[in-house]
């Protein structure tokens, strides 16, 4: 129902670390250098050269008026991820934090497993512009700045009371509907129906809707947002038991619904989900704390970009 804490933490890292790769620039040896330590010219090439095999093998195309109208945002925003990176790594040292720490590694390691396998982690880092010991840096300041956060029982209430939603069950619907190409097929199949016609055999026979021979039209469960905005106007407003009296069109062609379930949108007991908004509003008091220490920490370091380097402001 809501990010898990790795989720919360990778979370944060996408809103600092998230970049895509196009061609290198040209230039000098270095791009930029933060508080006096380079980003390598060369460096950033093969950051840029890795993320962009990573976006093409997902079928992003840069020789298109699309890609290449993208190209200078990507190798910014890439620049500027590396010089996040930098930053990181200079709070490492002066704090001497061990990146290899168990803590770390149990993070990184949620991490992964959250994302997929070894190759989805490999790729997703480098789809932003990351490398593994970046995350681990990332990881272990995190720790540092965050780890005496702490939230009130007022706060967890607070935070329950304005992030409702994402507890409650969502209003649902059970439905069958009959898909067929015209209106009057539509209208022929309501007839038979207040005739006494079984709704399931109707949807096996005529339904054109794929696996309706063998679902008797059956949609199982959904929420709204789920179905095309018609359907689901209709589906929602059908009382229980009863079916379409008129046809619904939608793209696909006219359905006939029957609606065998209505459940409304219910809010759990606070008590019973308490633990899980704890952690949640947690979550989000290191993540903001996170964030305030990090937008300073770059606010007051020294950055300066080779000629050719530096964003357009």
């Amino acid at each position: 129902m809501k990010k898990s804490r790795a989720g919360m933490i990778f979370g944060v890292l996408a809103l600092m670390l998230v970049a895509t790769g196009c061609s290198s620039l040209v230039g000098g040896k270095w791009a930029v250098k933060v508080n006096g330590d380079s980003v390598l010219v060369k460096d950033y090439d093969a950051r840029v050269a890795e993320a962009q095999k990573t976006y093409e093998k997902q079928g992003m195309k840069f020789d298109t008026d699309q890609g290449k109208q993208a190209l200078p945002q990507i190798k910014s925003q890439l620049l500027d991820r590396m010089i996040e990176g930098k930053l990181i790594a200079q709070e490492v040292k002066k704090s001497s934090l061990n990146p290899e720490d168990a803590k770390v590694k149990e993070q990184e390691d949620i991490i992964k497993k959250n994302i997929g396998d070894e190759t989805t982690f490999q790729d997703t880092l480098k789809q932003q512009g990351m490398t593994e010991s970046e995350l681990r840096n990332f990881l272990a300041v995190y720790e540092k700045v965050t780890g005496e956060v702490k939230v009130s029982d007022a706060e967890i209430k607070t935070f329950y009371d304005q992030n409702i939603s994402n507890y409650s069950q969502p209003e649902s619907v059970k439905a069958r509907h009959i898909l067929v190409k015209t209106e009057e097929e539509a209208n022929a199949i309501i007839v038979q129906l207040k005739a006494g016609a079984d709704f399931v055999q109707l949807a096996k026979e005529k339904s054109i809707e794929p696996g309706a021979k063998d679902s008797g039209g059956d949609l199982g469960t959904f929420t709204k947002g789920k179905m095309v905005p018609e359907f689901e106007t209709a589906a929602f407003s059908q009382k229980v038991g009863a079916f379409s009296t008129t046809p619904v069109k939608t793209e696909f062609g006219y359905h006939v619904i029957q609606v065998e379930a209505h459940t409304p949108a219910a809010a759990p007991d606070f008590e019973k989900v308490k633990a899980q908004v704890s952690q949640d509003a947690l979550n989000q008091a290191k993540d903001t704390k996170f964030q305030t220490y990090f937008d300073e920490l770059r606010k007051n370091a020294k950055i300066e970009y080779s000629q050719g380097y530096k964003p357009a402001s």
